[in-house]
């Protein structure tokens, strides 16, 4: 079943596009969204979030089985006891802006923090591509998953004017302010990307495709990343030894 990434710069239609993706695709949607609630409600659906959607309501409801999952390994080898290792723990570790998350560490409180916040976020994302016919958005998903032969990784790309108008209209401020709230964004997701990954999230070798959404449209945009999610999950099952 087809697993996807998508990434892009900030205000780029990037959860427009993925949505439509997992339309496409007949696939279930996470994002940080999502991620963020299941982290809040553990075992328990989340299709509250987004009652306009099954797609959402799906995606919201895997991940925080994906939590569950988690927990329950985390006992079985004997965490119980760290008080990171339940849903208000997990919680408090994403909430963490990733400017936060990529700030030296100034303590060995800190150091674990960012073990476990990285310990969390790569077992849910290879849980979810493990159970497949996903579209996932951002977290550093390109990069966990990028060893996985069936996972397409798409970058969406919009001109900064673009972007600006969007997060002006989204967040209801100015055209200048929205400049630096992109910028400020940005160089919080370089360092979280340099710090947790080791690399820079625009590094064209992550990723299978670059697409243009002020040129192809998000409707246009979408069909190219399912097909392409179609081949390379057809070509990954014909690389996989048979039993």
């Amino acid at each position: 079943m087809p697993v996807v990434t998508l990434s892009g710069r900030h205000g780029s239609p990037v959860r427009a596009v993925g949505v439509e993706a997992a339309r496409l695709l007949g696939a279930d949607y996470v994002d940080h969204t999502l991620i963020m609630e299941a982290a809040k409600r553990v075992g328990a659906t989340v299709g509250a979030v987004a009652e306009k959607d099954e797609r959402l309501a799906r995606g919201g409801e895997r991940i925080a089985r994906a939590f569950q999952r988690f927990l329950e390994r985390s006992a079985a080898a004997g965490s119980a006891g760290d008080p990171f290792m339940g849903p208000t723990g997990i919680e408090v570790l994403l909430s963490r802006s990733m400017s936060d998350a990529a700030a030296e560490p100034q303590s060995t409180a800190d150091q674990f923090n960012d073990k476990k916040m990285t310990e969390v976020i790569t077992s849910v994302i290879q849980d979810q591509a493990a159970t497949g016919n996903v579209v996932i958005i951002g977290r550093g998903s390109n990069v966990i998953l990028r060893n996985r032969p069936n996972v397409l990784h798409a970058w969406v790309i919009s001109a900064l004017e673009t972007r600006i108008a969007e997060v002006a209209r989204r967040e209801q401020i100015t055209p200048e302010a929205a400049s630096q709230y992109i910028k400020k964004f940005e160089e919080g997701r370089l360092a979280y990307y340099k710090k947790f990954h080791k690399t820079d999230p625009g590094n064209p070798e992550l990723y299978h495709l670059f697409l243009n959404v002020d040129r192809l449209g998000t409707e246009r945009t979408a069909r190219i990343i399912a097909e392409a999610a179609r081949e390379q999950e057809q070509l990954a099952a014909k690389q996989r030894p048979s039993s």
